[in-house]
């Protein structure tokens, strides 16, 4: 019997008590890794015909520490946070898109609906006034919203900012633990909390930025970002930033990467998740498509009302001016335009020329030449133009260049637009007297006296296509319309022969023969450009119920001559045109003006369920992953109870053996006295 093995068993037994107590008192410790110590028998020592055991040693403390579990609980916590911190921010933007009374849609029908009383009664000044008070509630919700959004806009940059600065903190953190650990490690022997504090920063460094590691000989771990990026090798940290996009500062940023001078740009594709992820993509798309939802309305809205509004004339007899102004220039001619933001050099400044081609999406535009570009769209990366001339890609979206492409720009330069995103922030009403509301057509129509045919006239009206309708008291074409029983429609005929004529799909170049089809109760329209360079371009429509006969003709004149001047005020005809843009398709090619507000609801919410559904499904997949690292590295204190006793009786067994030798160590000794 040895009293060596006796006092091993003893120090053991006592060793891994320690170990124990020391998994017990960190059991609610974040990031601590359940630790086991490793036994092992001293190799026995031969006596005679056999080997004795000269005891127990310990050979390690070990980690419970799966590197395949922890890499599963890191990498899926971080698109976990991503998604989490960017639903977090979509409920902020869905707040400010209600349904039901009051809300922006609410606003807009009631705006239009305020022309059904001018239409009723156009020389009430009461109800003229209302269209003025309804349109600046539009125009005054749609700015709060825009600077509700602006806030959130705000934030997130501040919040983004701010992760940025945790991940270089983390950084320092890690290098500085990597110098602990490579030298502890140098003696042989793993420093487990020193490696656990390791982890955890690196855990929690994944919440903010996907990263990947690779460990070193030393007991060092590299740590990378955006897949090759190194953000930590050895004790030394590399840090990133945040900062606007020189393609669009205005409305983007992206995150760089910065060791010593050098700073580059990471691939957002690459930056695979962590609340860095979640936050710009909540900035750079998810954000600017609910500002470019809300400013596509206002704009599609504001810019259909002026037109319609420099359409007709005033309780005075004028042309009417513009019921609202928008964006952040104004162009040379006087009327609302705004800018891209982003054109190295200079500002590119267009209108609106046809809203229903307005897109809410932005577009990324690349210079092939001096004056010709590349445009494509972001949502989808379909090619809008292909080395066209900017101002004919402009076109292909409902824009028009009003000054010339700044010198400045060259080819390879890159820059973005956003058409309606910034068309929000500064709408407001231009007029404040109610006669300057423009309810009356410029066009009357006048049946031929020898009509026999039942029709009667409900309508007519024109409308600015492009370019500008000539003011009063200067006129524009007069033209009659024969019925063609035959044909089933109506022959247009002028006596000025426009220069151009288009009727349908086809154009002339004289009066036109061929007939308008006839459309009981429904506008039928010609649209009329006078040649000149640029063209000013209109569209004339009538409408009529009833079955005319054969060879009926209506005359169709601008009633800004002064023979007709003294009717304006009880002239309804562009107060109806304005009641007929609530079914005008404006958006997407299927929604009318009316229901522009539930695409953008509809955009809005839809982000956020995508948001919501997939921050539920990876933070059940988050918590599933570290709920099997937790089984493994996890401390179970029923498990370490048990495994108490049993050693405390391994020690108690072992003291007992310890007191048995050196008894008999005593009596053999009496032997010899």
């Amino acid at each position: 019997m040895s009293l060596n093995i006796a006092a091993q068993g003893l120090i053991t037994n006592q060793a891994i008590m320690g170990v124990i107590g020391h998994n017990i008192a960190n059991a609610n410790t974040v990031g601590y890794t359940r630790q086991t110590v490793s036994l092992a028998a001293v190799a026995g020592q031969r006596v005679g015909n056999g080997y004795f055991g000269k005891g127990v040693e310990i050979s390690g403390v070990k980690r419970s520490y799966d590197t395949y579990l922890t890499k599963q609980a890191n990498s899926t916590q971080t698109v976990a946070s991503s998604d989490e911190v960017r639903y977090q921010k979509m409920q902020q933007v869905e707040a400010l898109f209600p349904l039901g009374t009051g809300s922006l849609g609410s606003l807009l029908n009631t705006a239009l609906n305020a022309w059904v009383d001018v239409q009723s009664s156009p020389a009430d000044s009461t109800a003229r006034q209302v269209v003025i008070d309804k349109a600046d509630e539009f125009a005054a919700r749609v700015r709060d919203t825009y600077a509700r959004l602006e806030e959130v806009n705000q934030t997130a940059r501040l919040q983004s900012a701010e992760v940025a600065k945790s991940i270089n903190q983390y950084a320092v953190q890690i290098a500085n633990l990597n110098d602990k650990v490579a030298i502890a490690s140098s003696t042989g022997v793993p420093p487990n909390d020193l490696l656990d504090q390791r982890d955890l920063a690196v855990a929690e460094l994944n919440t903010l930025v996907k990263v990947n590691t690779l460990p070193a000989d030393d007991g060092t771990l590299s740590v990378y970002v955006a897949n090759s990026q190194p953000l930590v090798l050895g004790n030394k940290a590399a840090s990133v930033e945040v900062v606007d996009d020189p393609a669009d500062p205005k409305n983007r940023q992206i995150l760089n990467f910065v060791q010593g001078t050098s700073r580059s740009k990471l691939d957002p594709d690459l930056v695979g998740g962590g609340e860095i992820k979640g936050l710009q993509q909540f900035i750079n798309t998810d954000l600017n498509d609910a500002f470019s939802q809300m400013g596509r309305l206002a704009l599609a809205y504001a810019s259909e009302v002026n037109v319609q509004q420099s359409s007709g004339l005033n309780m005075q007899g004028g042309a009417g001016t513009n019921l609202f102004t928008f964006g952040n220039a104004v162009n040379a001619a006087g009327g609302p335009a705004f800018s891209y933001g982003g054109v190295p050099g200079g500002t590119l400044i267009a209108s609106v020329s046809n809203a229903s081609l307005l897109e809410a999406d932005g577009y990324e535009v690349t210079m092939t030449g001096a004056a010709t570009a590349d445009v494509r769209r972001l949502s989808d990366g379909s090619v809008v133009a292909t080395g066209q001339p900017i101002a004919t890609a402009m076109a292909a979206v409902g824009l028009s260049l009003e000054d010339s492409v700044p010198a400045s720009l060259a080819s390879g330069q890159v820059f973005r637009i956003t058409p309606a995103k910034n068309a929000g922030s500064t709408i407001a009403t231009a007029l404040s007297q109610p006669q300057e509301v423009a309810a009356a057509s410029r066009i009357v129509v006048t049946p031929a006296n020898a009509n026999t045919g039942s029709s009667t006239i409900e309508g007519a009206g024109i409308r600015q296509v492009t370019g500008s309708i000539p003011a009063p008291p200067a006129t524009v074409p007069t033209f009659t319309w024969t019925y063609n029983a035959a044909a089933g429609g109506f022959d247009v005929d002028s006596p000025a022969a426009p220069a151009t004529l288009t009727v349908g799909a086809t154009n002339y170049s004289a009066p036109a023969l061929a007939p308008v089809a006839y459309r009981p109760g429904q506008p039928m329209t010609f649209t009329y450009s006078d040649g000149a360079v640029p063209a000013s371009t209109y569209t004339y429509s009538l409408t009529l119920r009833g079955q005319p006969a054969n060879g009926d003709q209506f005359v169709l004149q601008d009633q800004s001559a002064p023979a007709f001047v003294s009717g304006v005020k009880f002239n309804a005809g562009n107060a109806k045109a304005m009641l007929d843009m609530r079914d005008s398709v404006l958006f997407d090619g299927t929604t009318t003006l009316a229901d522009g507000y539930v695409a953008v609801f509809s955009s809005v919410a839809s982000t956020v369920n995508d948001s919501k559904v997939a921050a539920q499904f990876s933070t059940a997949q988050a918590e599933s992953a570290e709920k099997q690292r937790s089984s493994v590295a996890g401390v179970n204190m029923d498990e370490e109870a048990s495994k108490l006793i049993q050693y405390q009786q391994g020690y108690q067994a072992a003291a007992k053996y310890m007191s048995t030798v050196q008894s008999l160590f005593d009596t053999l000794m009496s032997a010899f006295r």
